[in-house]
This record gives structure tokens, C-alpha cells and sequence, in this order.
């Protein structure tokens, strides 16, 4: 028979899109002309987002978000390389191609609102058999060889409360939806699932109340990038709960959202983790459906996805609800879980009064305990990446369905599996030996490989010192030689997802951000009255030789000479009556002068 209790879920709805998810009719913030829209602006390497003007989109009305909002997004969207404006509905459109035309901007995407999708210790929850679900994830067993060591987990959602068997294990934390310091698991009439979540990851073991949770000495980071009664919440602040979460020091980040709309903020915050050696587990959805939609961040590369087994017919099959396909989602874990609330009290499933009606299923709660498992395997080898971590999960599951990648999760297993140990390889860098640079310039690595886990990242080194890291391939970290003249001594450090390194040897670039000098040598003065051919001639020296001289009208360029003694010409009947005329340079570095604008006309 067909359960009548309502079924608690977690995940991301874009904007205007209505879905049903376990009972619940979700929507969107509809679109209005009247109503602001926020923007997620995206920066190219080497631009400094917390001056960036985005001039063009200004006319528009286009604006930075709120002064609380603004203060954290400075502190981190560096690592985001984005931030966050709104401008008015009827505006958006308009906005969104004056901001892709300005030079700075990488890409502009709306930012879209998420929300909560709705589906032998002496502790009494356990002890009564109420915690199924640990045992089909063999964490008893598991327990023989730890209960875990003060790992530090992420949890993003609604906030999480220190109460219960969380009390004392709930670290200062942030609140992203309201922009404060409270991340209390506390907006009224709320869901509070982030609680639950966090139950199944840290609740205290074997001290005669309550539940047990997964890993006994973890230490939970609350991160609060959902809120208001239904839990909802913005890509932009999710992206900066991820690169805030890596910062404070999380091994592991457990994100029970998720949803059919790919962000590449959040898609380059889940990078950033990635190359910082932190995991990612989220829950993989409960459409009930094999890729239809693939569901996000679950199905982004190097995010630990989890889908939920039944845990009422012994946690081997897949529950009918659960989102699946082995193509995208990792591995599964029970989902039909015991839980404990904001407010102190414990439910699980035939318990609907302490439940409020409600059974604690979906794949919100089968990625905490992968998430646990995984700080288990993180405090048996404190060396571990996040890749490695993943890597003794997925190596270690036992095949259970073609419906999910590697299978059903063993936590004990998972302790005992090796991890890459091989550097990678590195040949050389581009550009070459002496090379005049100017501006931003990215650095390549050449000939580059990993034997088996991949590259997380790779780190530019100029004379001696840390400048700057790619998390992302095809791997060139910048060089900013913004202020800088002469000789620098670059040198990689390319660290693979498993956290071996290998240094390149070294690559001297010439930095030349001085202009070259130009000038008209030779041709009609400006405001002249002109015929036939006109022709100029030019002069031009740099340090770092001159590699092109051009001449424009009405800024088409009309002729180009690369050799010394430039002269340059243009036939006037193939132009307007009046011309603007200009003439430029570039040197070897790739500076740019122009020669003051002289205007003809035609006689």
C-alpha cells in the first residue's frame, strides 16, 4: 500500500518552473517587470571583480546587491571570480547583452533560487532498531576501527541547529540567505532539514539518548544557503557557502539540494573545492527518473552523487522515487532514515507523531550518511583528498543496480582502500624562453598528464613566489604583470586529485608594459582636404621591437606594414566624405599606442 504520510525532499527550482516533488506544489519567483532580477556576473582571469565598473550596464540600472551581500561577496568572490547584481525585470534582457559585451565579463547567467525538495550503541533510536539504515551501510562494522576523529563536514541547507546529540558539535558558522552570522536552523514554519541532515552525519553515539549518527567526534560547519518557510535560496549565495566552507576548513561538504538547472557559478565553486582537495557529496534527486532531468550539482564532474535505496526491503534496490542513471549518479545509500529535528526531538520511520506526519525519505538523507562514511575513511587517513576519500567510497561500494555507477555504499570497506600515489608528469611551459609579455598572460603547461586520478590544479610560481592557480582545464593560471618590467623566472606546481606534485623546471618571460613610441613622419595635416591616394608615413620603436604598425579610417584598419620605415595608404573614394584617421603600434609584447586623430576630408 502506498504510503499517505508526507515525504520530506531537498532541491533547486528554477525560476518560474513548478514541480511536484512528494506532494508539494513548488514554484518559482515568477518574473515580473516590476520585480528585480539578480544576475551572476562572471569575470576573465586577471580582472579584479571588487573594481570591475561593468560600465556598459550601468545606463540599465544594473546594481550591486545589498551592502550585507556585497561586504561577503568582496571577501569571496575572488576564488568565484563573479558578483552579484540586480537590475529591474523589464531591464534583464537588456542588461544581460550590455554586461556580455563588456570586455571584462566571462559570462552572465540569472541567478536562480533554490530550494528544499520535501521526501550497537545504547542510543534508544537505535537500539530499537529504528536506524536501519546504518547497518545496510555496514557502519557498525566500520565502527570497530573508528568512530570517527574531528573532521570537519559542511553541511549547506537551511541552517542547523545546536541541539541534542548536535550539542557541542556545531561550529560557528554563516548565514548566506540572510547575510548574518546566525546559522540557526530557525526561519518560522520551516522544514528544519538542515538539522536532520546533520543528525545523520554527527549525532553523539552511544550516550544513552537520542540517535546515533555516522561519524561520532565529526565536527558539523553549518552553512545557511536556504531559508524562509519553504527553504529557499540563490546560486550565487550557494556558490559562496562552497568557496566560504573551503576556507573555514571543511574536508567535507554535504549539499542535500540539487535540480535541473546547471549554474556555472556554482559549477567553478565546486572547482575551486575540488583543487582545494575538499569533497563534495550531493543528493543525486527524487524524480523517480533516470536522467530525466539530470540533476544538479549532483552531475557535475567530481561531486560524490548519491541516489536512495529502500531501506524497508533491506537497502539493496533503488526506491521508486529516487533519481538515478549510472552515467551521473555515483552510488547509493538508504533513504528511508531516522532523523532528528531544530528542536530536539528524534523521528524515524512508523514514528509519524514525533515526525509531525512526516517520514524522513529522499535523497537528502541517504547523502549525509555517504557523507559520513567518507569523514570516517578522512579520520583513519587524515591525508586523504577529497579525491582519495571519493575514490574509497565508489571503490569500495558493492553492485547493487545497472541504475547507479558503483553501488551501495560499505563504510567498512571504504576504510581500507589505497589511493593514488603516483605524481603526475609535467614537460614544459608556454610561452616560450624569453617571450615579451604585457598585461594578463595565461601560463601553459605542456605535456602534462596523471596516471590515474587526474589533475586537480596547477599553481604559478614567479621568482620564488606563490602568484596565482587554475582549478579548471585546460589549466593556465595567469600571470598579472601589471606593474612589472623586465626579467621573471616562472616555474608549476601541477598537484593531481589524489594530492601528488610535481614542480616544472623553469621558464624566463620579459615583461614590457611600457608603450611603444609612434608618430606621423609624413602625410596631410589634420583637417586637410584630400584625393587619390593618401599615403602616411610612419615612425615607431620599442625596446621589445615593433611587431605591426596599422592605419585606421572610421576604425576599420585600411593597411598594415611590419617592416621599419612603415608607410601606410588608403584610396579616398572608398571612404565616407569625412574621415577620421588614425594610426597605431605594436610592440613585440603586444602594447598598444595610437597617434592622435587627424580628420580629413574628401576634396
Amino acid at each position: 500500500m502506498k504510503s499517505t504520510h508526507r515525504r520530506i525532499t531537498v532541491g533547486l527550482v528554477t525560476a518560474g518552473l513548478a514541480v511536484s516533488l512528494g506532494g508539494f506544489g513548488v514554484a518559482g519567483a515568477a518574473e515580473s517587470p516590476s520585480l528585480p532580477v539578480r544576475l551572476i556576473v562572471g569575470f576573465k582571469p586577471g580582472v579584479d571583480t571588487a573594481t570591475a565598473a561593468l560600465s556598459a550596464a550601468a545606463r540599465l540600472g544594473v546594481s550591486e546587491a545589498s551592502a550585507r551581500r556585497s561586504k561577503m561577496s568582496s571577501q569571496l568572490g575572488v576564488e568565484l571570480r563573479a558578483k552579484s547584481v540586480e537590475v529591474a525585470g523589464s531591464k534583464a534582457t537588456a542588461a544581460i547583452a550590455a554586461l556580455e559585451s563588456d570586455p571584462d565579463v566571462a559570462y552572465v547567467e540569472v541567478d536562480r533560487q533554490s530550494r528544499a525538495f520535501d521526501v550497537a550503541p545504547n542510543d534508544p533510536v537505535f537500539a530499537a532498531g529504528n536506524q536501519r539504515e546504518l547497518t545496510q551501510l555496514n557502519v557498525p562494522k566500520a565502527w570497530d576501527t573508528t568512530t570517527g576523529a574531528a573532521v570537519k563536514v559542511a553541511v549547506l541547507d537551511t541552517g542547523v541547529s545546536p541541539v541534542g546529540d548536535l550539542a557541542g558539535k556545531v561550529l560557528p558558522g554563516y548565514d548566506f540567505f540572510n547575510y548574518d552570522n546566525d546559522a540557526n536552523d530557525n526561519d518560522a514554519g520551516a522544514f528544519r532539514h538542515g538539522t536532520v541532515v546533520a543528525s545523520l552525519i554527527a549525532a553523539t553515539p552511544n550516550n544513552g539518548t537520542g540517535m546515533a549518527g555516522v561519524c561520532a567526534s565529526c565536527q558539523i560547519l553549518p552553512v545557511k544557503v536556504l531559508g524562509g518557510k519553504n527553504g529557499v535560496g540563490y546560486n550565487y549565495d550557494i556558490a559562496q557557502g562552497i568557496i566560504y566552507a573551503v576556507k573555514q576548513g571543511a574536508k567535507i561538504i554535504n549539499m542535500s539540494l540539487g535540480g535541473p538547472s546547471r549554474s556555472t557559478t556554482i559549477q567553478n565553486a565546486v572547482a575551486y573545492a575540488n583543487g582545494r582537495g575538499v569533497l563534495v557529496v550531493a543528493a543525486a534527486g527524487n524524480e523517480g527518473d533516470e536522467g530525466n532531468p539530470v540533476n544538479y550539482p549532483a552531475a557535475y564532474p567530481d561531486v560524490l552523487s548519491v541516489a536512495a535505496t529502500n531501506t524497508r526491503t533491506g537497502g539493496t534496490a533503488l526506491t521508486s522515487w529516487s533519481s538515478y542513471g549510472a552515467n551521473w549518479v555515483d552510488v547509493a545509500a538508504p533513504g528511508i532514515t531516522a532523523g532528528m529535528w531544530s528542536n530536539g526531538r528524534y523521528c524515524w520511520d512508523g514514528d509519524y507523531t514525533n515526525c509531525g506526519g512526516y517520514t524522513l525519505q529522499g535523497t537528502s538523507f541517504a547523502a549525509p550518511l555517504v557523507a559520513g562514511a567518507a569523514a570516517l575513511v578522512a579520520s583513519v587517513r587524515p591525508n586523504y583528498s577529497g579525491w582519495s576519500l571519493q575514490n574509497s567510497i565508489v571503490a569500495s561500494a558493492r553492485k547493487i543496480s545497472n541504475r547507479v555507477k558503483y553501488g551501495l555504499v560499505d563504510a567498512n570497506a571504504s576504510l581500507f582502500k589505497a589511493t593514488d600515489t603516483v605524481p603526475p608528469t609535467v614537460g614544459g611551459i608556454s610561452p616560450r624562453q624569453n617571450a615579451a609579455v604585457h598585461g594578463t598572460v595565461p601560463i601553459v603547461p605542456t605535456g602534462m598528464a596523471d596516471s590515474k586520478s587526474g589533475i586537480r590544479a596547477v599553481d604559478l610560481y614567479v621568482d620564488g613566489k606563490w602568484h596565482s592557480v587554475d582549478y579548471t582545464a585546460p589549466f593556465a593560471p595567469a600571470l598579472n604583470t601589471a606593474g612589472r618590467n623586465g626579467a621573471l623566472k616562472l616555474q608549476l606546481r601541477v598537484t593531481d586529485k589524489a594530492g601528488n606534485r610535481t614542480m616544472s623546471g623553469y621558464r624566463v618571460v620579459i615583461a614590457d608594459n611600457v608603450k611603444p613610441t609612434v608618430s606621423i613622419t609624413k602625410g596631410p595635416k589634420n583637417k586637410a582636404k584630400v584625393k587619390g591616394t593618401v599615403r602616411i608615413n610612419v615612425k615607431a620603436s620599442d625596446r621589445s621591437g615593433i611587431r605591426k604598425v596599422q592605419l585606421l579610417v572610421n576604425g576599420k584598419v585600411v593597411a598594415t606594414d611590419t617592416k621599419a620605415g612603415y608607410q601606410l595608404s588608403f584610396q579616398v573614394a572608398k571612404q565616407k566624405k569625412t574621415m577620421k584617421v588614425r594610426v597605431r603600434a605594436y610592440d613585440g609584447a603586444g602594447n598598444l599606442k595610437y597617434v592622435t586623430t587627424r580628420t580629413y576630408y574628401r576634396a
